[in-house]
């Protein structure tokens, strides 16, 4: 039998008996007994065969025999940690015993740590205590040690301290404590502490770690940092600026701002947050510049510190154009626009029309040969390139004075007598100008800029058909006028059919040329001196000389070939002096080339 047997409690604890009967007998009984203090309890009697005879004892029910003999005891309990003895009877051969030692044990539960609440000086006259770590529910009892950073700590006189307590409870399980009290540093406010438990199983030494902690420290301020957000280099008019005093004492200080005055300090601590550190500044402007001090009292110690920032607001200020000649422009003149600002830093100048198109860069803007059209308005855009978003603009009108000059009129009109049209005339002016029609009717003026259009609405009359109608626009310095023609619409009707008309005949005309010209190519019209060409119907009729046109547009040559009055010309008009024919013209030429004689003016060759 082993010595000891382990089993954790609420498992199953098994004890092996093994033996031998001399002379290979078998065994007659095996009677299993536990002590108690000084006495037996018999538990079970295992008789040959296998049977099994359980005694009336608490364990009745939790026991167990195997086929090696060996006795199981179940759901095993702290109680349960005693001596159990296997005796074996074997008749004559007498009887043999021995025992083994159960240990029963519980896995302490993870420990749980708790770290002081309150903040802890550096500069205590006593030991702090840093925290408390419990773990419940062990046997036998665990150990507790501490670490701070990963790195055990041991009781030391005047800094390190450890005190531990244990508690039984009525399940026999213990609850073990302890607590830490150390002296800190202003460095221990990153440190992390932990605790561990320590116990025993199966002849090994194990453990469970909790998990870490920060404590809090009190330490005085060593130093203050004044700082400005955004950056001091990128202030400028409209921001909103803070100032954040930073001291590195804990707890935080008292924080005072104040701002440096002529020969004194003025306090603003009323617009900063006192606790944070934060002074805050709504849209600075110039005026905000200046020298700020923090100041800040620490109540650990008592002691003042301070610290002094230069606030610098970049601005822009001034911003003017000035226009040469400034006297009234008329168109042709030349001018130049001027732009001019004030600012502690570099500025770029650029000049952008009405629509903010970009139209030259420099503080000088030239603009010649003025005309009604470039009246405009022009701005002056200034820009600090080192400050994002730090800009001016100033405008600046451009006007060109002069008499109306109309740049639109709905002339010629063709109109129908009777109907309602709309006469259109546009203007460009400066002054604006007024419109004035020769006839009655109904007005609309519409204005853009220098433009300026009217539309009357007129019904037309016999009159009005024959005499027109005028525009007059004028202004202090002059007038304009013009006058609408109205056409008939009928008479245009008439002459545009008479002009398609020419325009097709002369179309006809040139396709039935672009024809004759192309069967001719083809040799399909012959044409020449004798001998140089044979041109042949039937064998039989060689000697006869025939020429043969044919084609599609019969009906269109007959009317090209109509004199101008209308009236259809003499056969002999049409095609020449060879007779109605038709072959009579080129008889004769060829008649002529063979007899030797020169051909008439005229003939093909």
């Amino acid at each position: 039998m082993p010595e000891v047997v382990e089993a954790e409690s609420e498992s199953t604890a098994r004890i092996e008996c093994s033996f031998s009967v001399p002379g290979n007998g078998s065994y007659a009984f095996i009677d299993w007994f536990y002590v108690d203090r000084s006495s037996r309890v018999k538990l079970l009697r295992v008789v040959a065969g296998g049977e099994v005879l359980e005694e009336e004892t608490g364990y009745k029910g939790r026991l167990s025999v195997g086929e090696d003999k060996a006795l199981s005891i179940s759901k095993v309990t702290l109680q349960d940690a005693r001596t159990f003895v296997c005796q074996v009877g074997a008749g004559s051969q007498g009887v043999g015993e021995n025992s083994t030692e159960l240990h029963v044990y519980k896995v302490p539960e993870t420990p749980e740590i708790e770290a002081s609440s309150a903040g802890i000086p550096v500069h205590s006259s006593t030991t702090p205590q840093i925290a408390q770590c419990v773990s419940e529910n062990s046997f036998p009892p665990a150990n507790i040690t501490w670490y701070k950073n990963g790195k055990q700590l041991q009781p030391e006189e005047n800094k390190v301290k450890i005190l531990a307590t244990l508690t039984r409870k009525s399940s026999g399980l213990y609850t073990v404590s302890s607590s830490l009290f150390a002296t800190v540093t202003r460095e221990d406010r990153s440190s992390l502490f932990h605790c561990a438990v320590h116990y025993w199983l199966r002849g090994q030494r194990r453990s469970k770690d909790s998990r870490r902690v920060n404590i809090t420290v009190f330490y005085p301020t060593q130093h203050v940092e004044l700082h400005i957000v955004p950056a001091a280099a990128l202030v400028k008019e409209g921001d909103d600026v803070k100032l954040v005093c930073e001291a590195d004492g804990n707890p935080a200080p008292v924080f005072s701002f104040y701002k440096k005055v002529p020969e004194e300090w003025q306090d603003v601590t009323s617009l900063a947050d006192t606790s944070s550190g934060v002074l805050s500044l709504h849209g600075v402007n110039k005026s905000s510049s200046g020298l700020y001090r923090c100041q800040i009292l620490d109540l650990d110690d008592m002691t003042q510190m301070e610290k002094d920032v230069e606030l610098v607001v970049n601005y822009i200020e001034g911003v003017r154009v000035q226009m040469e000649p400034s006297s009234p422009l008329h168109e042709g003149d030349s001018v130049r626009l001027s732009c001019s600002a004030h600012s502690p830093v570099d500025l770029d100048f650029q000049w952008r029309d009405e629509r903010g198109r970009k139209v030259a860069e420099g503080n000088q803007l030239f603009l010649r040969n003025l005309t009604f059209e470039t009246s405009s308005n022009f701005s002056c855009r200034v820009v600090a390139r080192s400050v994002p978003g730090l800009e001016q603009s100033k405008q600046v009108a451009v006007a060109v004075q002069g008499k109306p000059r109309i740049v639109a009129i709905s002339s010629p009109l063709y109109v129908r007598q009777d109907e309602v049209v709309n006469l259109t005339c546009k203007a460009i002016a400066f002054p604006r100008p007024s419109v004035r029609w020769s006839i009655n009717g109904t007005a609309h003026e519409y204005v853009e800029n220098q433009h300026v259009a009217s539309n009357l609405t007129v019904r037309v009359s016999h009159d009005l058909l024959r005499a027109g109608a005028m525009c007059r626009v004028s202004n202090a310095l002059g007038v304009s006028e013009k006058h609408i023609q109205l056409l008939d619409e009928k008479t245009s009707e008439s002459k545009g059919v008479i002009i398609v008309a020419i325009i097709v005949c002369i179309l006809l005309v040139a396709v039935l040329g672009s024809v004759i010209y192309f069967l001719h190519k083809k040799g399909k019209i012959p044409c020449g001196r004798a001998g140089k060409q044979d041109i042949t119907k039937p064998e039989a009729r060689k000697d006869k000389n025939v020429v043969e046109v044919k084609s599609d547009k019969l009906a269109e040559e007959a009317g090209l070939l109509q004199g101008a009055n209308g009236e259809r010309r003499p056969a002999a008009d049409q095609v020449g002096p060879g007779g109605p024919g038709g072959h009579g013209g080129v008889g004769r030429c060829q008649g002529r080339a063979g007899s030797g004689a020169e051909e008439p003016r005229g003939c093909p060759r």
